[in-house]
C-alpha cells in the first residue's frame, strides 16, 4: 500500500510505500513532515532521521537545497528495505543513506562506518519516536536525545515530535539534563481524539496514568468542550480525550 503526503511545508508531495515493520503514516508523521518544511531555513548540512520508518522525514529533509546528506536510522529490517525503496523512488538516494541500527548502535560494519563519519559533525536531527511503555511515556525521547549528543555539533537543531498531552512542563524540560534548550513549537495538528484503538497508544496511556499516580506532573488532554483534563481523569470517565500532535524545536548546547 502507498500513501501520498501532500503537505510537507512547501517541499512538495511525497508518496511512500507503507510497510508492516515501519508502521504507517500517522498524524504525528504528517505534523513532523510539515514542520521540516516550516523550518527549512534552519536545516542545512548533515542530518539524522532517528527511527525513520517509511523514510518520509528523511526524504522531506533531503529536498532542502542546503541539506547535503541525511543518515536515516531504523532497527526493523523490513522497514529498512521499505525506506530504501521509498528513498530511491523519490529520487533521494544520492542524499539519504539508511542504516539499520538499534537506537544509535549500527547492526553492521557499513553502518558503523557511516555513523562514524558524522560523529560530532551532525547539524540537525529529526525524530518522530514512539511512546515508551515505561516511565511517563517519554523515555524513548530521553534516550535518543542522550544518544544523539555523540553525533551533534554544538548549536545543532533538533526537531522532535512530542504531543500536547504530555504537557508543556515535560515538553520544555525533556532534554535539559543532557544539554538541550527548548526553542519553540514549530507545527501542531488540530485537537483530535486520542486513538485508544491503537495498541501502542493504549499501552502508553496506561503509563501516563501510572506516572500521575506516582506523583509526576499531570498530563494535559482536552475534552471536546475545551476543558483540560489529566490522564487519571480521562481513565475515570471524564469524557473523550483529545490531543494535538506537535513538533518542537530544541537546540543542542553541547
Amino acid at each position: 500500500m502507498r500513501c501520498r503526503v501532500d503537505d510537507t511545508g512547501g517541499l512538495g508531495p511525497v508518496e511512500v510505500e507503507v510497510g508492516e515493520g515501519g508502521g504507517g503514516v500517522t498524524p504525528a508523521s504528517l505534523v513532523t513532515a510539515r514542520a521540516i518544511g516550516r523550518i527549512r531555513g534552519q536545516l542545512a548540512g548533515v542530518g539524522i532521521d532517528w527511527g525513520c520508518g517509511t523514510g518520509l522525514l528523511a526524504i522531506v529533509a533531503a529536498r532542502i537545497p542546503t541539506v547535503e546528506r541525511v543518515v536515516a536510522l531504523e532497527v526493523d529490517a523490513g522497514a529498512v528495505e521499505v525506506a530504501r525503496r521509498n528513498i530511491a523512488r523519490a529520487g533521494s538516494a544520492d542524499r539519504v543513506v539508511v542504516v539499520r541500527a538499534d537506537g544509535f548502535v549500527p547492526l553492521d560494519e557499513e553502518g558503523r562506518r557511516t555513523l562514524a563519519e558524522v560523529e560530532g559533525y551532525t547539524d540537525f536531527l529529526v525524530a518522530n519516536p514512539p511512546a515508551s511503555r515505561d516511565g511517563d511515556g517519554l523515555e524513548w525521547r530521553r534516550r535518543l536525545l542522550h544518544g544523539a549528543r555523540r553525533y551533534l555539533r554544538p548549536g545543532a537543531t533538533v526537531l522532535l515530535q512530542v504531543a500536547a498531552h504530555y504537557g508543556m512542563e515535560r515538553i520544555r524540560t525533556v532534554g535539559e539534563r543532557c544539554g538541550y534548550r527548548y526553542v519553540d513549537t514549530v507545527e501542531r495538528s488540530a485537537w483530535m481524539p486520542f486513538d485508544f484503538d491503537r495498541m501502542d497508544l493504549a499501552e502508553a496511556f496506561e503509563a501516563y496514568v501510572a506516572a500521575e499516580v506516582a506523583g509526576g506532573p499531570p498530563f494535559a488532554f482536552r475534552t471536546p468542550e475545551g476543558w483540560e483534563v489529566t490522564a487519571s481523569e480521562v481513565a475515570a470517565g471524564a469524557g473523550p480525550a483529545l490531543t494535538s500532535w506537535q513538533a518542537h524545536r530544541y537546540e543542542f548546547l553541547g
